[in-house]
């Protein structure tokens, strides 16, 4: 049985890490991926440079640490707003929907995520799923799952990154949801329908205090 000084001491630990992974968020949201160095990170946690090599090896780790946190939590709130959606069109709608609105609300989870050149885990496979149980239902048609994939993701990260630097309509996240629609095989008329469904309520972690553009 583990004491409760191993307990504290574990907690503690997996509190740093966390600490640091957060810091390092707003740290490659500012300056990529490839400027930051290992002081950088240092600074931002407030930690020294031995409690930073305790968790981290490597920028590299460090960045996919920070991938995994973000994303993956962005998307286990989505999942449990969605889990009653039984409708695939309307489930991988909602979830572009939410995560756009999401982007606009939260700079620094915007900017990191569009300077990273990586999915978290979570995301990949919950897309890959959305998209196969769509197809096989008869709501999306696509010939190659790795380009309706990529046609997704590409079209996201650009209304993420325009999302950082312009001023956009108030109908912009959903106009690019419609657009991500149709471009997998959703009739116009259809993707309206779907855009009109109320979104479920939904708490989404905020990594940073910038407030999206209006």
């Amino acid at each position: 049985m583990t004491d409760h000084r191993t307990w504290v001491g574990q907690r503690r630990s997996a509190q740093t890490r966390r600490q640091i992974t957060v810091a390092a968020l707003g740290v490659f949201a500012e300056k990529g991926l490839d400027a930051p160095v290992i002081d950088d990170f240092i600074k931002a946690a407030g930690v020294a440079r031995g409690t930073f090599y305790n968790h981290f090896a490597s920028t590299q780790e460090l960045l996919d640490a920070a991938t995994k946190l973000l994303e993956d939590n962005v998307m286990r709130s989505i999942l449990a707003a969605t889990e009653e959606i039984t409708d695939p069109a309307l489930r991988f709608a909602t979830g572009i929907r939410v995560w756009l609105r999401w982007s606009k609300a939260d700079m620094v989870g915007c900017g990191f995520v569009v300077r990273s050149r990586f999915r978290g885990p979570l995301v990949e496979r919950q897309l890959t799923a959305d998209l196969k149980d769509g197809l096989d239902a008869g709501k999306f048609r696509f010939a190659s799952a790795q380009v309706a994939r990529d046609l997704s993701v590409g079209t996201i990260l650009e209304a993420m990154r325009r999302l950082m630097t312009s001023r956009v309509p108030k109908t912009y996240t959903d106009d690019v949801a419609r657009m991500i629609l149709q471009g997998v095989g959703v009739d116009r008329r259809t993707a309206d329908e779907l855009m009109a469904a109320p979104l479920p309520p939904i708490e989404l972690p905020v990594w940073g205090p910038q407030a999206g553009r209006g």
